[in-house]
């Protein structure tokens, strides 16, 4: 057997922990390469580690007696290992386990072990889903107890440490139980910082747990099983029942069928000598284990030679294919337990570069390559190109029509002309064409502008560009009617089943299993089961959202086109789902009872009611013109400007941070931080866990604060900042440390007017509190503000003290019968009429 000399590099390779260098054929993409190393525990040299795996397969094989001489041995070892360098073939590992169990629909145990196999599937979903919350929850229980400043002991107190109150609680109401809180607790006061835990690992055997034999028309219950679990073979006869029991778990092995031609140029010795080789491979691997041979991408090998998947001339090839196979096998003379056989395996079909052994309608005409530097461009397949030549198409057009024109000069929409027109210049239009080939949508490619620009020119803000969803086209005010037809336009279709240049007999061609649908998929199977020596099972993944009546009628479908088994799966949830609750409505109000004679007598019982509001998660947008203050203030002689920004009901909303005379990156820092914090309150986040979270922390510069009436000292300048606006915005005044006398109205401190001499009966101008320019001169001039007898005096009754007619202090009080001023001295009638005392 003469197998294609690969060119060997050695390249760079980003492993899970490490960046290593190592030898690997030039052709394949850094994922290829990695899942050969995985499966062979190998870390460098990947040629020497496929030759040792064929050297490790030729002991195994003298121990089975398939060598008969020294010549054989050393042919298998060569031709095995250029076989696997080359791509042409891959082995998988056996999968350890139990046998698989087999029930039948007419046996008493039916019900009873798809019940039980649902509810281990829930317990283990509902496993896997607390360990993540609970190790967030008790995460956080530890980070309250580590940023804490101060006394140990107290830090490590509910009673004394909010934010380890709210933490213990809300790991409490995730479901933690005391004990793992108190644990948590235990382990931050000895200096532990994470709170690190594993999803709990099950044995179940690649997924499929039970097979299940029915009729062709499925139990309901066996398919509510098949939909929930994914973890059901359903079967429709007993013969193929113990078949897929017996033969699952083995050793599997798959042969690229691509890799020897196709049409006239397939080389028949070529593949029948490979079959062979495989055959021996398995044989030496399988330590009397079930033993599944495949071959893969014949979707693609149809498409290489001209030939619809779903036509009569697509099946007969299939077929001739197989049963060529079939008989390799059998004229090697390797004694199997198994044989051919049809099966789905992601790890084998990433090693043999994504062509797996399932027999399925092909994926479509794009694939991926690898450029030198690492970065992944889309290109058409080499089955697409062929098939294309067969069929007489223009592979140029072709290649315009799924990949694009990937330039934006004459797209619609979004053209060069359109472009400059919105203020991008040349550079920027270059630096996004330049994007194109590595861009799977028009906005990929525009998110390589320069931040400069974009901010400069169109506007974006800091927190559009930390934005993931940012959109540089939508910002620019194109519509999504104008980038869907430049998208098309510079990226292409990604589809030749419609592509208006192709006739509709070429069009067939190149339909994908989303177009065909399963139907001819099981015709096909159905057609080539006579060359296997396993039944084969279609392995059919349904969307997410689909039914249990869905799952059921896919599998009756299987049955009435004669195919042997089948196995039902739904597709894994979106990562960002989320589902939209409808805010929860009161109760309505109970029909009040006949009421009895001494019902008016009964004082009615006080009710107390508590509603439970829930913010959005949507972004609170500050208005353009807002209002705020500026506080001024120096910590540990570091001087530092702390501006804020206020929604019209006065919440905060955004704060910033200059300081001077410090250095350009701890600046940067600072603004940076101070965005991050306005962004959190304008998604929701409370004021009073930010406050929580960053007072008390330690760091220069720190000590004596200057410039600030209510925190005179702090530990760092996020202590000071936080102190600040936990005062002024939370009336926290337990994080002062100054008289709280002596704040003014405003609680900003006096600034330059802070030594002067005080004048505590003398009314301020407004202006001293509300911004002429915010008001644009609406606030009148006389408008002055009093002072209040509470700052001078504070009466005992100043609570209870009314505003005064006369004066406009709130000082009026009651003494004896007489309502008096404790300002001015006026006393005030009841019918508010006053007269001078």
């Amino acid at each position: 057997m003469r197998s294609e000399t690969a060119r060997i590099e050695r390249r760079l390779l980003e492993r899970a922990a490490s960046v290593a260098e190592v030898l690997a054929p030039a052709s394949w993409t850094d994922a290829r390469v990695e899942a050969w190393l995985d499966w062979l525990d190998e870390t460098s040299d990947l040629p020497a580690a496929l030759f040792r795996y064929a050297e490790d397969l030729v002991q195994r094989g003298d121990v089975a007696g398939l060598f008969d001489s020294a010549r054989s041995r050393g042919g298998f070892r060569r031709d095995l290992g250029a076989a696997m360098l080359s791509g042409q073939m891959a082995i998988s590992a056996p999968r350890l386990g139990q046998r698989m169990p087999l029930v039948q629909a007419a046996d008493g145990e039916f019900a009873g072990a798809l019940v039980t196999l649902r509810a281990e599937h829930r317990g283990r979903a509902m496993a896997r889903a607390a360990m993540r919350e609970l190790t967030g929850r008790l995460q956080a229980v530890m980070d309250a107890i580590l940023r804490c400043e101060g006394d140990p002991a107290a830090c490590a107190d509910v009673r004394a440490n909010a934010s380890l109150a709210r933490a213990a609680e809300a790991a409490r109401a995730a479901g933690a139980t005391d004990a793992m809180i108190l644990d948590a607790v235990a382990l931050a006061r000895a200096g532990e910082h994470d709170w690190s835990a594993l999803e709990p690992v099950f044995s179940d055997v690649d997924g499929l747990e039970l097979v299940c034999v029915g009729g062709e028309e499925p139990d309901p219950r066996l398919a509510v099983a098949a939909w929930e679990t994914g973890a059901v073979a359903a079967v429709f006869s007993a013969e193929a029942g113990q078949a897929v029991a017996r033969g699952w778990g083995g050793v599997r092995g798959a042969l690229n069928v691509l890799a020897f031609g196709a049409g006239q140029d397939f080389d028949a010795p070529g593949f029948d000598a490979a079959v062979a080789l495989l055959g021996v491979a398995l044989a030496a691997a399988a330590d009397d284990r079930p033993v599944a041979l495949g071959l893969a991408g014949v979707a693609d090998w149809l498409v290489a030679q001209g030939l619809a998947y779903d036509s009569p001339a697509g099946r007969s090839a299939t077929q001739e294919l197989y049963r060529r196979a079939s008989s390799a096998l059998i004229s090697s003379g390797v004694k199997l337990s198994g044989g051919l056989a049809v099966f789905d395996d992601p790890e084998l079909a990433l090693r043999l570069g994504g062509v797996g052994a399932s027999a399925a309608p092909w994926l479509g005409p794009i694939t991926v390559a690898e450029t030198e530097d690492g970065a992944i461009a889309r290109v058409l397949s080499e089955a697409s190109l062929q098939g294309l030549t067969v069929l007489g198409g223009d592979i140029a057009q072709a290649r315009a029509h799924l990949l694009g024109r990937l330039d934006l000069s004459e797209a619609p929409g979004v053209s060069h002309a359109a472009l400059h027109a919105k203020g991008f210049t040349d550079h920027e239009i270059a630096a996004a064409e330049a994007a194109l080939p590595f861009a799977t949508r028009l906005s990929d490619a525009f998110a390589a502008i320069d931040a400069g620009f974009l901010c400069d020119v169109l506007g974006a803000t800091d927190a559009d560009l930390a934005d993931p969803s940012f959109d540089v086209l939508k910002l620019a005010g194109f519509s999504d009617a104008e980038v869907a037809s430049a998208e098309e336009y510079a990226l292409g279709s990604g589809a030749l089943a419609e592509a208006e240049f192709l006739t509709p007999a070429q069009q067939a061609v190149f339909r994908t299993a989303d177009d065909l649908g399963p139907a001819p998929y099981f015709s096909l199977l159905a057609a080539i089961q006579p060359a296997l020596s396993a039944p084969a099972m279609p392995d059919l993944e349904l969307e997410w959202d689909t039914t249990p009546a869905d799952a059921r009628a896919l599998m009756s479908a299987a049955a009435r086109a004669g195919v042997a088994a089948i196995r039902v799966r739904r597709a894994p949830p979106p990562a960002d789902l989320s589902l939209d609750l409808p805010r929860a409505s009161e109760p309505p109000p109970r029909a009040a009872r006949d009421a009895g004679p001494d019902a008016q007598e009964r004082p009615a019982a006080e009710r107390i009611v508590e509603r439970i509001v829930e913010r959005d998660r949507t972004r609170r947008k500050l208005p353009d013109r807002r209002k705020g203050y500026i506080q001024k203030a120096a910590v540990g002689g570091h001087k530092v400007y702390l501006h804020t920004g206020e929604y019209d009901d006065g919440e905060l909303g955004e704060i910033f941070i200059d300081m001077h005379k410090e250095g350009a990156a701890f600046r940067s820092l600072m603004n940076n931080f101070a965005i991050g914090i306005s962004i959190g309150l304008q998604y929701g986040v409370p004021l009073e866990e930010f406050v929580d979270a960053f007072v008390f922390t330690r760091f220069e510069p720190a000590g004596p604060v200057t410039g600030n009436d209510s925190v005179r000292s702090a530990t760092s300048i996020l202590d000071y900042i936080f102190r600040e606006l936990g005062v002024s915005y939370l009336a926290r005044d337990d994080l002062a440390n100054a008289d709280p006398g002596e704040l003014n109205a405003d609680g900003l401190g006096r600034g330059k007017l802070d030594d002067a001499e005080e004048h505590p009966g003398e009314p301020q101008p407004a202006s001293h509190f509300i911004s002429r320019g915010f008001a644009r001169g609406a606030a009148p001039d006389n408008l002055v503000f009093l002072p209040s007898a509470k700052e001078r005096g504070q009466p005992p009754n100043a609570l209870e003290a009314d505003v005064c007619a006369a004066c406009g202090d709130v000082a009026v009080v009651r003494k004896g019968a007489s309502l008096i001023c404790e300002t001015c001295g006026v006393r005030a009638d009841g019918h508010g009429g006053d007269m001078t005392g």
